[in-house]
């Protein structure tokens, strides 16, 4: 083989192997985090945006969103102090302080939501737990929050997580009670 057909082939192998995605180059957006990975070890956290160097093959990246995110979780049952069933709507606004915490962890964004969403849920059971049905949906609802963010983010400091608020979007009751009290009210 010739030099040049030499030349071309490498060229050739490199092109195919950038489109493949193995390209040693990466990019970190303006509101993302990125933990550069060596068999499955981190090695590298990068939180300035631009292009970066990766060696292909050998590391891997993970991204991480910087901004303020949202959590918005499905309705659950929470019992309250006066034994009344609850069908609670809640979301929490947090954010990624610690990725490196983060990767290690749950090695991602969306580990990091599933753990999120059981420490809320806990902290929203206990303390709406010690509350009667009046309190919660009409007193004491801002000071409740407070706490429940307040504890939450405690524990999910830990793991590299800020949460700044949480909130109750919708507390109703669950469709069994509501029949039961349409049908007093019409009695």
């Amino acid at each position: 083989m010739t030099k040049q057909g030499l030349v071309i082939a490498l060229i050739a192998v490199a092109f195919g192997l950038f489109i493949l995605g193995a390209s040693p180059l990466f990019v970190v957006d303006i509101t993302q985090t990125a933990i550069v990975v060596q068999l499955g070890k981190p090695v590298r956290n990068v939180t300035e945006p631009g292009l970066n160097v990766k060696i292909p093959f050998i590391q891997e990246v993970t991204y991480f969103d910087k901004r303020l995110l949202d959590y918005d979780s499905e309705a659950q049952d929470v019992i309250t102090q006066d034994k009344k069933t609850l069908l609670l709507d809640n979301f929490a606004k947090w954010r990624i302080t610690d990725p490196l915490k983060v990767y290690q962890a749950f090695q991602s964004q969306r580990g990091a939501l599933q753990r999120l969403h059981d420490i809320i849920y806990s902290e929203l059971r206990v303390e709406l737990g010690r509350h009667d049905l009046l309190e919660i949906v009409s007193s004491s609802r801002a000071e409740l929050m407070r706490v429940v963010t307040q504890r939450s983010n405690e524990k999910a400091s830990v793991y590299g997580i800020e949460i700044q608020d949480v909130r109750i979007k919708r507390a109703d009751l669950p469709e069994q009670n509501e029949k039961a009290v349409f049908a007093r009210m019409q009695a």
